[in-house]
């Protein structure tokens, strides 16, 4: 009898122990049962994720097609800048050369009849000993590649050197001629103005500031001039006072690139032609 009270004293530590496991056990079976998703709760994250993967391709597509435009920019820029230069600084250099049919009446600076809204001719001092250049400004006949939207051109600047010995001034010649062989000095592509098919056919890429001193008639921006009607020996050779130049580039996937600018005549002399110069 005198163990009775510890017996009694295991069995309720012993009943305290099942209940204890008996409530962990439910415990378990309840947080494992809370484990699960319902359906509601997948539809949810599901959506959260087609909204996340719908951002993340936005934005790859917005930087994929801004680094494209980029790019095309900077190769347009490219291609525009040393151009511009020399196309100013050759047009800024224009001279009346030598006579060229032998009259003794020196050719205008500009070239009659080539004075138009894509291309022009006009004779320039390059420093050659044997007399002034001609040179060619022209926009090529627009064509489009088979994988393109539109239609562009390609404007070209060429230089034609004077023959050896042609020039009067310079040598025995009576009359000035050029080579029939041209050095391209000048290529950009994708010019889009200017001519028909082309996106922008009304903006010409030559203007051109005139002054008849027989008539004190000014003419500013006009795409032709009646210098074009001239000869050799009635165009005043400062006729065509300054010439504007606008480019407008534009290639696949970039906005147009446009470059614009006025080129004047240095001085009231500066046209004269000199041996000296070239």
């Amino acid at each position: 009898m005198s163990n009775l009270p510890g017996t009694h004293r295991d069995a309720r530590l012993g009943a305290c122990r099942r209940a204890v496991v008996r409530e962990i056990v439910d415990r378990r079976k309840s947080e494992a049962g809370d484990d699960g998703l319902t359906l509601i709760e997948l539809l949810v994250a599901f959506t959260a994720m087609l909204v996340l993967f719908g951002i993340i391709g936005t934005v790859i597509t917005v930087y994929l097609s801004t680094a494209t435009t980029v790019v095309s920019s900077y190769n347009n820029v490219d291609q525009i800048l040393p151009g511009t230069t020399t196309i100013q600084r050759l047009i800024r250099g224009q001279v009346e050369p030598a006579p060229v049919n032998g009259s003794g009446v020196p050719a205008p600076p500009f070239v009659t009849s080539s004075v138009g809204t894509t291309s022009v001719t006009f004779y320039a001092n390059i420093g050659d000993a044997n007399g002034p250049a001609k040179i060619v400004m022209a926009s090529g006949t627009p064509t489009r590649c088979s994988n393109c939207r539109f239609y562009t051109s390609i404007f070209t600047v060429t230089q034609y050197p004077a023959n050896s010995g042609t020039c009067p001034g310079v040598s025995s010649g009576t009359a000035c001629t050029w080579s029939s062989t041209g050095r391209v000095l000048v290529n950009i592509y994708n010019v889009v103005n200017g001519q028909v098919n082309l996106p922008d056919p009304t903006t010409p890429i030559f203007t051109y500031n005139t002054y008849v001193t027989s008539t004190s008639v000014y003419s500013p921006n006009v795409a032709t001039s009646a210098f074009s009607t001239c000869t050799a020996s009635s165009c005043p050779g400062d006729n065509i006072q300054s010439v504007g130049v606008d480019l407008e580039v534009q290639t696949q996937g970039a906005p147009i690139q446009e470059t614009y600018f006025v080129v004047y005549r240095l001085s009231s002399y500066s046209y004269l032609y000199s041996p000296l110069v070239g």
